[in-house]
Order: structure tokens, then sequence, then C-alpha cells
């Protein structure tokens, strides 16, 4: 999980890019002008939204003094007004822009980009699990080989020692 100091410093940031977002538009900017901006919100919504999914997964927090209680609050609220900023930041490129087109194109890209982390990590799973089975089934083949080996001695041990029992006619 994220440090909680980190986490609040970057909410920090979000807030800081959607106000200097909102002065952009008041000042007759360009949306162009605002690409910095724009990356720090959407990277800081990235950050806190991996941070909610931890929690809501149970991975572990940090041990930082704060109780479960503050934590689990910090991270809704961060969440929540980082989905309410969203929308203000929608609206604004939308209505302050005029750049109606802009956020749902990066809304796809979006969606096309996670999906694609997504299936990379499910592919990786697939082949971990592959090299898995493979790694067992060589344990398996590799047991199988010395049991059959094992076999193999005693009873040719039984076989020669039986030739060799009446060979002997019984007389060691």
């Amino acid at each position: 999980m994220i440090e909680a100091a980190v986490l609040f410093a970057v909410f920090e940031g979000a807030q800081a890019a959607v106000k200097g977002i909102k002065q952009a538009v008041a000042l007759g900017k360009e949306v162009r002008d605002v690409y910095r901006d724009l990356s720090t919100f959407f990277n800081a919504q990235g950050q806190i939204e991996v941070a909610y999914q931890k929690s809501q997964a149970g991975v572990p927090v940090e041990e930082d003094g704060r109780t479960a209680t503050q934590k689990a609050l910090d991270i809704v609220f961060m969440r929540r007004e980082m989905i309410q900023m969203e929308v203000e930041l929608r609206e604004t490129l939308i209505y302050g822009f005029n750049e109606s087109g802009l956020y749902d194109e990066m809304c796809k890209e979006r969606a096309k980009i996670i999906e694609a982390e997504q299936e990379a990590i499910r592919e990786a799973r697939r082949n971990k699990q592959k090299l898995e089975e493979q790694t067992r089934r060589k344990a398996e083949k590799k047991k199988e080989v010395i049991f059959a080996v094992i076999g193999g001695v005693i009873a040719a041990a039984i076989f020669f020692g039986t030739i060799w029992m009446f060979t002997q006619g019984g007389k060691w």
C-alpha cells in the first residue's frame, strides 16, 4: 500500500491540478496548456484507486499510527473526492474548453490500456501455472523413472539370485 503521507500529497496534487485547470479556463487558455495538470490529476486518481482496490482486497497497510477507521475514512473520502473532481474536469473540458470528445477519447483509451494490463496479468498467471504444471510433471516423471530403475534392479537381483541359487545346488 502507498504510504499515507505520499497518498495525501498525491491527493493535494490532484486538487491543485483541478484548480489550475479551472484557472486556465478563466484565463482563456487552450486545453493543450493544461496537459500537465490533466496528467497530474489522472496519475493521482490512478494511485488513489490502486490504494482503494488494495484496501478492498484486504492487502495489509503500513503501520503509521492511524486507526483502521481513520485509514478507511481517508481512502474512501479521497476516492469519492477524486470521482467528483473527475466529473468537474469532464464538464470543464466539455464546456470550458469546448472539447467534448477529449474526455470520451481519453476514457476509451484508458479502458483499452487497463484491459491490456489486466490481460498481461492474466497471461503471466497462466504462464506461471503452466510452468508449475510442467515442473510438477517433470518431477513425477523423474519419480517414475527412479521407481522403474529400482524395481528393475530388485527384479534383476531376484532373478539372478534365483539362478545362482539353483546353479549352486543349494550349496553356499
